[in-house]
């Protein structure tokens, strides 16, 4: 008889707190699926932090490459632009202090140097770094680039011996003169490889040496193309252009 009415108050007590006891085990559940879930929310946002932690790294590490590579080419210009410049300060200084070398190079600097070509200068001297459009990059200029047809004439600009015929450099088939009255050297590039003279030959002013042709492997923009001369003039007969250059329009005005 007690079974039976225990059995009865569990039963009331199930209809009556049921509703409760539901509710209380659906909250329960929800709880624990919300926690879980916020859980791996929160670990995938870490590891998508860490990700994106690790790419920053990996791109400021790329950057700081390509970053150092462009540093030390810009190195190697100023550093021959800065010899350029330091040579050319201890020569002014020797002229101040010796004045039979200042008369000397006040006599040298009379030139009379003539137009190789006639044309437009499309590229100037500049020993800032300049865009050259077959390279795709920025390097100086140590001569100028006068605009002029393939197959255009080409003179010595003063009467000189011809010190070198060279095939194999950025400008080309060029030919190399040495003007002992100025003490200068003149250099024509992008020549057409049939030339009208050779090592050793002596010109004189106005002579054709060539004409221009389509050899140099540095070009600029696409409309001039390859018609143009490269001019250099030198200070002196040997040396390297970027510690000897002289711009060459200080003499022959375009």
């Amino acid at each position: 008889m007690e079974n039976k009415d225990n059995k009865k108050r569990f039963t009331n007590f199930l209809k009556k707190q049921g509703f409760y006891i539901a509710l209380f085990v659906c909250l329960t559940v929800l709880a624990v699926v919300t926690a879980i879930t916020a859980s791996n929310t929160k670990e995938a946002r870490k590891v998508a932090k860490n990700e994106a932690a690790n790419n920053v790294q990996q791109n400021q590490k790329m950057n700081s490459k390509t970053k150092d590579a462009l540093v030390q080419e810009d190195k190697k210009i100023d550093n021959a632009v800065e010899v350029k410049n330091n040579s050319n300060s201890k020569q002014k200084k020797n002229v101040a202090n010796n004045s039979k070398k200042e008369v000397s190079v006040s006599k040298i600097s009379q030139t009379n140097f003539i137009k190789p070509v006639e044309g437009k200068v499309a590229m100037k001297y500049s020993e800032t770094p300049v865009w050259w459009e077959t390279s795709k990059s920025y390097r100086p200029n140590f001569g100028i680039n006068i605009n002029a047809k393939v197959g255009t004439s080409v003179k010595a600009i003063a009467d000189g011996k011809v010190k070198k015929v060279d095939n194999n450099g950025s400008f080309g088939t060029t030919v190399v003169i040495y003007h002992p009255e100025s003490g200068k050297t003149s250099v024509y590039g992008n020549l057409d490889k049939k030339l009208k003279v050779k090592k050793g030959d002596k010109v004189t002013q106005g002579q054709e040496i060539g004409s221009i042709g389509k050899t140099s492997l540095r070009g600029m923009s696409q409309e001039v193309g390859s018609d143009f001369l490269h001019l250099e003039i030198l200070k002196k007969a040997d040396g390297d252009p970027q510690f000897a250059s002289e711009n060459p329009e200080k003499y022959i005005k375009y």
